[in-house]
């Protein structure tokens, strides 16, 4: 395929990732935030635009030969779905000259997240689009999978191929998501282990927040260059350095809804297994899970104060009980936020 193209054609054989509204965030290795297509050559604009407005609203595969000037092209645009209820999340778009090969297509995952009532004793809800399960190196719930409720906790499993590093930063992150107007765009760069090969990979994920519980976005495969690049803020460096340098187990828990949000490498020295539901509740001896709940739920609302940490049991993995001392710090920097996130440090006693 030719590489030396003139301006109006700069973006050829290249994929582009747009979101719902056609905001664009990708044009090959080059990021964007969300801006106008616009920013694409001229072609784009004029050829694949219109078969990008088809597959938004049809919420189907385009695929045309189309002419500009005295060039003839062939386009392809595939909307990505998400798994609740098919509903457009992402497309991809991509122009070649009119005959030769596509470049092969980047995956996109398509994920959405739903929280329960705080209080209500509900599940976080996960749902992927098609694509997910092999983005992210896992099995499809089902054979013949095309999207739908993945049967996974989402914290959990952000857990388990998030990086040690980007563990604990990533709450950082979320509150941010989570404090967002609704249905205004965020952007998340964050490291992750693709669970087949364990090798590790960049990600950026887009998302909104659609209403006061529900969550929906997409992600792609970034350079790891550009995910340090990215993640670059004071609060993110102190809370990884703070991570690396304690031994003790640390989990960070979200106080709305008493969950088990990521944990610490050094967390799995002490064989305590976090339930599938990721409820905290359901770690700790009866008689001292208020106790523990009440220094949760006083250091959200007190974030950065230093508080008096609390005994408890936590049930281990043969079914014993493991002593330790609860210490916890609100990690929350904003005064408007609703959804806390507590480090917790465990001290075997």
């Amino acid at each position: 395929m030719t590489t030396n193209h003139p301006k109006s054609r700069r973006h050829e054989g290249q994929w582009r990732a747009l979101d719902e509204d056609s905001l664009l965030y990708a044009i090959g290795d080059v990021l964007y935030t969300g801006v106008s297509l616009n920013n694409a050559d001229i072609v784009v604009r004029k050829v694949v635009a219109p078969l990008i407005e088809n597959a938004r609203k049809s919420c189907v595969e385009q695929r045309a030969t189309a002419h500009y000037g005295y060039d003839t092209f062939d386009v392809w645009v595939k909307p990505a779905l998400g798994g609740r209820d098919g509903s457009l999340v992402a497309l991809q778009a991509c122009y070649v000259p009119a005959g030769e090969p596509f470049p092969a297509r980047p995956p996109i995952a398509v994920w959405e997240w739903g929280e329960p009532a705080p209080g209500s004793g509900g599940s976080l809800r996960h749902w992927w689009g098609e694509e997910a399960p092999g983005f992210y190196g896992v099995e499809a719930p089902t054979g013949d999978w095309r999207g739908g409720p993945t049967g996974r906790d989402p914290y959990r499993f952000m857990d388990s191929v998030l990086t040690d590093d980007f563990r604990v930063v990533i709450t950082a992150m979320m509150q941010d998501f989570r404090d967002a107007e609704i249905d205004e765009p965020m952007i998340m760069f964050m490291e992750q282990c693709h669970v087949a090969t364990r090798s590790r990979c960049g990600v950026r994920a887009v998302g909104r927040r659609r209403s006061g519980s529900y969550y929906v976005g997409f992600s792609a495969k970034v350079g790891l260059s550009q995910v340090r690049q990215a993640v670059s803020g004071p609060l993110m460096r102190q809370l990884g350095a703070f991570a690396a340098i304690v031994t003790d187990p640390l989990i960070v828990v979200d106080a709305v809804h008493e969950s088990v949000v990521v944990t610490s490498d050094d967390f799995a020295h002490i064989d305590v297994p976090v339930p599938a539901n990721s409820s905290l509740r359901a770690m700790v001896h009866m008689d001292h899970a208020e106790g523990v709940l009440d220094l949760v739920r006083y250091s959200a609302n007190h974030p950065g104060e230093r508080t008096r940490p609390v005994r408890g049991s936590l049930k281990t993995r043969s079914g014993g009980w493991l002593d330790v001392l609860v210490h916890a710090v609100g990690t929350t920097n904003s005064a408007k936020s609703d959804r806390q996130f507590v480090m917790c440090r465990l001290e075997v006693a």
